[in-house]
């Protein structure tokens, strides 16, 4: 990463006890288009909706179809039949960084708070880590290191060339998306809370619980 970037980057915030708090040390909502549409054929399985167009970063937007990579150096895709999204009601995708305090609390909660607590309704649970403790981009040994340090079960990926930066502006991290099932955008924030409690009860109310 250049170090135009890297001299943007804000000083590791502590997560507050109460309330949401996010490495950039606030928490701003809603998000900003990405740009003009683009076309892309549809690659889903039969009665799988697969968006082609209408992408963008903020509610109402399609999920722009990105491709990661898993910590065994495997392609995951976002929209992939065999990476679940066919399979999923809704998908919560989580970004990250190493240097990021509020993105490991984040981590500690996630599998019990989501992705374990979840998994009967058909919620994806997607971590994507875009560097490492060093403002790096994360290796494959370092994406593993946060899955065993975090006991997740969930799919983790890196993303070294911040595909997903688009999400996250003024480096506010961690940002937490839920995606419909269509590939619509319908909820975006930025923080973690405590017991991921407002993520929790967003999804609780797009399933109806």
């Amino acid at each position: 990463m250049g170090s135009d970037i890297q001299g943007r980057l804000v000083a590791l915030a502590v997560a507050s006890a109460l309330g949401l708090a996010g490495c950039d040390g606030s928490t701003p909502s809603g998000g900003t288009d990405a740009g003009p549409d683009i076309m892309l054929p549809d690659t889903g399985a039969a009665g799988c909706s697969v968006p082609t167009s209408g992408f963008g970063t903020s509610v109402g937007r399609n999920f722009s179809p990105i491709t990661l990579t898993s910590c065994d150096g495997s392609s995951y895709e976002f929209y992939g039949t065999a990476e679940g999204y066919c399979d999923a009601s809704l998908t919560v995708v989580m970004i990250a960084a190493g240097w990021c305090g509020p993105c490991r609390r984040e981590a500690m909660l996630m599998e019990t708070f989501l992705t374990q607590r979840y998994a009967p309704h058909r919620v994806r649970v997607l971590v994507a880590i875009t560097q490492n403790n060093d403002y790096e981009a994360p290796s494959l040994a370092f994406c593993e290191g946060w899955v065993a340090q975090y006991a997740l079960t969930n799919p983790v990926t890196i993303d070294p060339t911040q595909e997903t930066q688009v999400y996250f502006p003024g480096n506010a991290l961690p940002a937490t998306l839920i995606v419909d099932a269509t590939g619509r955008i319908v909820h975006r924030e930025y923080g973690v809370s405590n017991d991921l409690e407002t993520v929790r009860a967003e999804l609780d109310r797009l399933l109806g619980l």
